[in-house]
């Protein structure tokens, strides 16, 4: 896997093959834990735990970001889900030890969301002993509408099943079969345990055929499968404010984009009376649309800004970099050329990010006369076209920066020719250190002045977290490793000292994550030169 791809996608780790299926189904023969079962197509080896203890490994899983949480960073992020979509051998002490299997793929969910779990734990035996690991596996499940898989799990269990979830679950399992009946009464049984008449509109919406509130709102799967097949006539707008990032994405993905209703351009003018949720929705019809793709570059670099002034941006360069390959090089869209040529290399899109980027350095094509083909043709003149300014590139420390993301991007590292970007990059300041650092962890030829940049830097705290990692690294504890590193990297590769991005880099690298870790370090310069 290359760093690009790392950094691009979750696609080249999860693999959700009928031969994985197939498998897993022989060994669950067997007594197969749940950390036996895997789905990534490259993932870390059987002997991913080797190493690490029951007690290392939950310490390495705790501090990750829990299911209702989001990643900001996609590097970190699939540094983690690499680690846990992997299938091995467990840690020393951690066979049947169904806390470490629950916050595994609870920690999944926040990595890599609902697709993954499902795909996890539906090759996951014991779900109906275990019933946080079925909770997850019936939530993925309800949420992505898979809704026979969720109700076989939420009707098989055995161990915790009159917790009000689950009485909800068989209420709406019951009205799906019809048994309206039935359905209510297990709502009933809830009611007396929990009260939640959010979810008792929803499921009498389904089991009277018609609805009786006048707002819902959806911040469990289960919600959301009640909603999804609720009847559409009257069905109030879903509130999803307090649903986990995961459950937003699904939600999302399965909801079609309404098409705009005034033209590309006036729309773009009537960005600025509309706020909230609206704005949020005319900006992403703008970027989509095919109609006007100037104004869709307009539009995507008013996202990109507005994401960056949010710490944001690699979300939304991974969300919408596939729309920059369609987007006009023109004197009106360079304003927007560096991020648009840094969104195209967040998602490998390298031929589309050297578009931008040589326009960058040359400049936009020149305008070429229009002719109005009305005219006789002895009269045909061109149209007066508005003078185009003379194109100043960006600064050189800027295209040196951009340039080395470049050679990081497609593995070039290596290269004699990419020394002089090292120590021109170690030359900008603090942030250039910090990615030659990331670069001298994993052994890349770096200048002596490097030494000096980090003997002459200001003091930082270090984190016991880094000496534990390094220790784990050493171990060839391979996925404690990489969760340690994850964990140190809360606020993101560009967030990390360089100190921590040498360690980091390095820790990854011993334990044969090369490329993760070059994604790492390219994360970092695409967030610092947006």
């Amino acid at each position: 896997m290359s760093p690009m791809n790392s950094l691009a996608s979750l696609a080249a780790i999860l693999s959700l093959g009928t031969a994985a299926a197939q498998d897993i189904e022989v060994r669950q023969l067997g007594s197969l834990d749940p950390l036996e079962v895997g789905v990534a197509t490259n993932g870390l080896g059987e002997n991913l735990w080797a190493g690490s203890t029951v007690q290392t490994a939950l310490n390495a899983l705790e501090g990750l970001p829990a299911s209702s949480a989001e990643y900001r960073s996609p590097a970190r992020a699939n540094l983690v889900a690499l680690a846990l979509l992997s299938g091995g051998t467990p840690p020393q002490g951690g066979r049947g030890n169904n806390s470490l299997a629950s916050l595994r793929a609870d920690r999944l969910l926040a990595a890599s969301g609902a697709e993954a779990v499902y795909s996890l734990l539906e090759r996951t035996p014991g779900l109906d002993r275990a019933p946080d690991l079925a909770r997850l596996h019936a939530e993925a499940a309800f949420a992505l509408a898979a809704n026979e898989a969720a109700c076989r799990t939420t009707n098989g269990l055995v161990i915790g099943r009159d917790q009000p979830y689950w009485l909800r679950a068989r209420a709406f399992c019951h009205a799906l079969a019809g048994e309206a009946a039935a359905a209510e009464l297990s709502a009933d049984l809830a009611r007396v345990e929990e009260a939640d008449a959010n979810f008792d509109g929803l499921l009498y919406a389904i089991t009277i055929g018609r609805w009786t509130v006048d707002e819902a709102s959806a911040d469990t799967g289960l919600d959301w499968a009640l909603a999804a097949v609720s009847p559409t006539e009257g069905r109030p707008v879903v509130d999803l404010s307090d649903a986990p990032g995961w459950l937003v994405d699904v939600a999302e993905a399965s909801s079609a984009l309404p098409d705009l209703t005034a033209e590309p351009a006036l729309a773009l003018e009537g960005l600025s009376m509309q706020e909230g949720a609206a704005r949020a929705q005319t900006l992403e019809q703008l970027i989509y649309q095919d109609y006007d793709r100037l104004v869709a570059a307009q539009a995507l670099g008013l996202a990109f800004i507005e994401a960056d002034r949010n710490n944001d941006f690699m979300r939304a360069a991974r969300r919408y970099g596939r729309q920059v390959a369609t987007l006009p090089v023109t004197f009106e869209t360079m304003d927007h050329a560096g991020r648009f040529a840094l969104a195209a290399l967040s998602v490998g899109d390298i031929a589309t990010a050297t578009r931008w980027r040589e326009a960058l350095e040359n400049g936009p094509p020149a305008r070429t006369p229009v002719y109005d083909p009305t005219k006789p043709d002895d009269l045909i003149g061109a149209i007066p076209q508005p003078d185009q300014a003379e194109w100043n590139p960006p600064s050189p420390a800027y295209m040196v920066a951009l340039d080395l993301a470049f050679r990081i991007a497609q593995n070039q590292v290596r290269r004699s020719s990419t020394d002089a970007l090292v120590q021109a990059r170690l030359e900008s300041g603090a942030s250039g250190l910090g990615d030659v650092a990331g670069l001298a962890g994993l052994g890349i030829s770096v200048p002596p002045d490097f030494r000096l940049a980090l003997f002459n830097a200001e003091p930082e705290t270090v984190s016991p977290m880094l000496a534990a990692m390094d220790a784990a690294a050493m171990a060839g504890a391979r996925a404690e490793t990489a969760l340690l590193a994850a964990q140190i990297l809360d606020d993101g590769p560009s967030g990390a000292s360089p100190m921590e991005m040498m360690r980091i880099t390095g820790a990854l690298d011993r334990v044969g994550l090369r490329d993760i870790a070059l994604s790492v370090v390219l994360e970092r310069i695409i967030v610092e030169l947006a």
